[in-house]
């Protein structure tokens, strides 16, 4: 076999392996929309990055045939191929999204680390909850009074309101709902804001009537972005590459 042939085998067997972990995250670990917005394209591309460079290119290099020693080099680039897979394989699940988050006008991605921030009811609730990621909202009091003393408790030190587990409850079709009434206002600040322009714009491409849908902003850990809610389905129909910050958007 010649070193071409030998690292176009290695490369077809690693884009295989690359592809079954890119459908499990797309489907399950990081489904559509939390992808971008979590670390995951990171993670993958360094998943990618790291087998290719220690399987097939490696292999190009040192495979001569009837070369003295060409098995240990092979088995050497083959553990190593496979422990770097393993870590990256492994980054990626713990970095899963496990509860997404609807507080004050946005949604919020919750990895692992965040779900350690929740508390033991949040945490509970999760248990509860079958689907992954399960979807919860924040239950704020209605009242001005009330809700500035937990703004004023945030200042003082305790976790931010979409952190505040004791106060999640599941995400209802009613809640569903309330969502598309409260909408980020990004046809408005598209007027003054290029990104949001040039987001809106690349949307209205292949969506015209932009009275159909709903913006609610994304929030995770790497990233924010806009998502384009159906008016009537509630179902995400588009994600628009627009960080809308971190402050509460105007009702």
């Amino acid at each position: 076999m010649s070193r071409v042939k030998a690292a176009s085998w290695h490369l077809a067997l690693t884009a295989a392996a690359l592809a079954a972990v890119f459908a499990i995250a797309r489907t399950l670990w990081y489904p559509h929309p939390l992808l971008a917005a979590d670390g995951g394209w990171q993670a993958l591309g360094l998943l990618a990055g790291v087998t290719l460079v220690l399987g097939p290119l490696l292999t190009l290099i040192v495979f001569r045939p009837g070369k003295k020693g060409l098995r240990s080099d092979l088995a050497l680039v083959t553990i190593a191929q496979i422990a770097a897979f393993a870590f990256c394989v492994h980054l990626l699940y713990i970095r899963r999204i496990q509860m997404v988050v609807y507080s004050q006008g946005a949604f919020h991605a919750l990895d692992q680390a965040h779900i350690a921030l929740i508390g033991p009811k949040g945490r509970a609730l999760l248990d509860r909850l079958p689907a992954r990621p399960a979807y919860v909202y924040v239950k704020l009091p209605h009242s001005r009074k009330a809700m500035l003393g937990i703004e004023i408790r945030t200042l003082q030190g305790e976790p931010p309101v979409f952190l505040r587990g004791w106060r999640y409850r599941p995400y209802t079709t009613a809640e569903g709902k309330r969502v598309l009434t409260h909408g980020f206002p990004l046809a408005a600040l598209a007027r003054t804001n290029r990104a949001a322009a040039r987001a809106l714009a690349h949307f209205r491409a292949g969506h015209a009537r932009l009275a159909d849908y709903v913006f609610v902003p994304l929030r995770g850990t790497y990233a924010s972005e806009i998502l384009a809610l159906d008016r009537r389905t509630g179902r995400v129909a588009g994600v628009l590459a627009f960080n809308p910050g971190m402050g509460t958007p105007p009702a």
